[in-house]
């Protein structure tokens, strides 16, 4: 059963979405949360859409031919000037659409060493935006703000769009706008559609203490992956694997211990003329033992000890109907 808190929440968001009361009235407490998640998870997406994108990355400046008469005579009396005015154009333009403008301020100076100056200015200023756009979104869930990082980083080649969202975080307005928005987002997530929160904040996760020290824990029990490959996991997907693997080697270590104490058993053994001692071991060792592990150990006996072989051999012909004592040595 569900809270009926929650439902009387759900019930008056889905009321503000336009849904009538009779029509809520006559769905189930399982309908009305199914409604609302999938109402939920389309806000969810189009939140994103907002967080990621600026309004203003939809009205870029129109690009101009040329360079205005006042900035070549500015540049040729300072070529230091260049490095400054590279800003008002850097959006707007390739490298070499740049670099070409700005030659018809420099005569004499080669295109490739202005290249090289607008390349500079370029990794100059995504650092500094990027640097900056962190700490603005600082009042952001941590969640929300390294996932948002991220898909700015993966883009910061888009210049125009990473200075209009740049600009846009120096708003209180628009921080305050976002940072209720996102806070909605996760809480949403959280409350409902839990499965969901590693697949929303992606980046967030793959970087958190906890999946860090599942995927630490699994490297050292195996090489079968990469740390890139379990990256792309979720937690759950590797908290299970790693329990598996853990249960595999606690079943490894009972495995070589009882080999190990059988050994020790055949071994006193070997040393009495008892045949039957010699016997019951087999039979215990048969019985208690997986073929595979019976196997290392018999041809480990049979290396230490060159009569083994005969005594094994005398045992498993009279027992010849139990399976685990017909080794192929």
């Amino acid at each position: 059963m569900y809270a009926q808190f929650d439902i009387s929440l759900m019930l008056q968001y889905l009321k503000n979405k336009g849904y009538k009361q009779d029509e809520l009235s006559a769905m189930s407490d399982e309908r009305i949360l199914k409604l609302y998640q999938d109402i939920a998870r389309e806000f969810i997406l189009q939140a994103q859409d907002v967080l990621e994108t600026s309004p203003e990355h939809e009205n870029l400046r129109k690009k101009s031919t040329t360079i205005m008469p006042e900035t070549i005579a500015l540049i040729g009396r300072d070529l230091c000037k260049l490095y400054e005015e590279i800003d008002n154009y850097i959006d707007l333009y390739s490298v070499r659409e740049l670099a070409n403008l700005l030659l018809s301020a420099l005569p004499g100076v080669k295109l490739a060493k202005v290249e090289k100056m607008v390349r500079i200015k370029i990794r100059e200023l995504q650092e500094i935006w990027l640097l900056e756009l962190k700490d603005n979104l600082s009042s952001l869930p941590e969640e929300e703000r390294d996932t948002l990082m991220e898909y700015y980083l993966a883009r910061k080649d888009d210049l125009p769009m990473l200075r209009d969202i740049y600009q846009k975080s120096k708003d209180p307005a628009y921080l305050d706008e976002i940072c209720d928005l996102a806070h909605i987002k996760l809480s949403m997530i959280k409350e409902y559609m839990p499965d969901e929160l590693e697949s929303n904040y992606k980046s967030f996760y793959d970087h958190s203490p906890e999946k860090l020290s599942v995927i630490q824990s699994i490297l050292a029990l195996t090489a079968a992956y990469s740390k890139g490959a379990l990256l792309g996991m979720s937690i759950k997907e590797l908290q299970e694997m790693l329990k598996e693997l853990q249960e595999k080697e606690q079943e490894q270590a009972e495995q070589k211990a009882l080999v190990d104490r059988y050994f020790e058993r055949f071994k006193a053994a070997l040393h009495d003329p008892d045949d039957q001692h010699f016997t019951n071991v087999c039979l215990d060792a048969a019985s208690e033992l997986p073929r595979p592990r019976f196997q290392e150990l018999a041809t480990e006996l049979s290396r230490h000890y060159k009569h083994f072989h005969q005594r094994f051999s005398d045992v498993s012909k009279e027992y010849k109907d139990m399976q685990n004592l017909q080794i192929v040595f």
